[in-house]
C-alpha cells in the first residue's frame, strides 16, 4: 500500500490542512487529482478551491471517495463531524486528526470499530518544512497505515510516534512550544534593539541564532556538552547564563511547558471515552 496511491480528503480546511496540502505538493506525494476537501464556508471553499488547485465537495462524497481522511477541524467540532461520518460506510477508511486534545477513543466510538484512526500534533513549522509532529495510533492500526501517516507528515518536517499516553505533554513541546520559542526571540531581538541595531537586524540574528544551536543538538550534541564548551569562566555567556539562572528562566519555561499540557489535559475529559 503506497501513498501515492490513496485518495486523500481533508475535513475542514483551515490553516493546518492547507499547510499540509502544501507540503504534499512540495513534496509530490499524492497528486491533486486525488485530493478532496470539505468546507462548510462556500465562499471560503471556491477561493480554496483556485488557490490549491484542489476539488471542493460535500462531506458524503468525500468520505465516499477518499481512502485517507484529515480531520482538519477545531475541537469543538468534532463530535459534530463525526456523528455526521458515522452515517456514511466508513469501514474501511483510515481517519488522521490533527484535533488538539481529541482522544482517539472518542474518535473510535463515533465511527465503525473498523476503521483506523490516528492523531496527529504538527506545529506551525511545518509551514516552512521544518515541522515537528507527533503521532500516535489506535491499537491495531497497520503497519501500512502507521508508515504512510509517517511519509504524510515527514514531509514537512521531522514526524515521531509516541504512544497517546504522552500526547499531553507532546502538545506542550511540539504544538505549543514554538510559541515559547518565538517569545524568547522577540526578547532578544528587543534588548538588540535597545542597544541599537534595528529590529530586522536584531531579529534576523536572534533567529539564526536558536537555529544554529536547534540544528546542533539535532545533529548529535546534546546542550549541557555544548553549555559547557561555549561558556567560559569569566566570559560573556558566562556572565549571561549565571543572569539567567538567577532570574529563574529555565523554571519559569518549565512552567510554561507544564501549563500547556495540563491544559491540553483538560481539553481532552471534555471528550468521554
Amino acid at each position: 500500500m503506497k501513498i501515492q496511491n490513496q485518495r486523500l480528503g481533508f475535513i475542514g480546511f483551515g490553516h493546518m490542512a492547507q499547510v499540509i496540502c502544501e507540503g504534499l505538493e512540495k513534496a509530490r506525494l499524492i497528486a491533486r487529482s486525488q485530493i478532496l476537501f470539505h468546507r462548510r464556508d462556500p465562499t471560503k471553499a471556491k477561493r480554496n478551491e483556485q488557490e490549491f488547485r484542489i476539488t471542493a465537495t460535500s462531506l458524503a462524497h468525500l468520505v465516499e471517495h477518499s481512502d485517507l481522511l484529515l480531520i482538519c477541524v477545531r475541537p469543538n467540532q468534532v463530535e459534530g463531524v463525526l456523528k455526521e461520518i458515522g452515517d456514511f460506510p466508513c469501514n474501511e477508511k483510515m481517519f488522521i486528526s490533527v484535533a488538539a486534545g481529541v482522544p482517539i477513543s472518542f474518535i473510535q466510538k463515533q465511527l465503525s470499530p473498523k476503521a483506523q484512526v490516528a492523531r496527529a500534533m504538527p506545529n506551525v513549522a511545518s509551514e516552512v518544512g521544518e515541522g515537528m509532529t507527533l503521532l500516535s495510533f489506535a491499537k491495531g492500526a497497520s503497519m501500512d497505515f502507521q508508515s504512510m501517516a509517517e511519509i504524510l507528515f515527514g514531509a514537512f518536517g521531522r514526524a515521531m510516534k509516541i504512544p497517546e499516553t504522552f500526547m499531553d505533554v507532546g502538545c506542550a513541546l511540539a504544538g505549543s512550544g514554538p510559541a515559547f520559542v518565538l517569545e524568547l526571540i522577540e526578547a532578544m531581538a528587543r534588548e538588540g534593539v535597545k542597544e541599537g541595531l534595528t529590529y530586522a537586524q536584531a531579529l534576523e540574528i536572534a533567529a539564526q541564532t536558536f537555529f544554529g544551536a536547534a540544528k546542533l543538538v539535532l545533529q548529535g550534541s546534546l546542550p549541557p556538552d555544548l553549555l559547557h564548551s561555549i561558556a567560559t569562566p569569566g566570559g560573556t555567556t558566562q556572565a549571561g547564563l549565571d543572569a539567567m539562572r538567577r532570574a529563574g528562566v529555565s523554571v519559569h519555561f518549565s512552567e510554561a511547558i507544564a501549563s500547556a499540557a495540563e491544559r491540553s489535559s483538560q481539553i481532552s475529559d471534555q471528550f468521554p471515552s
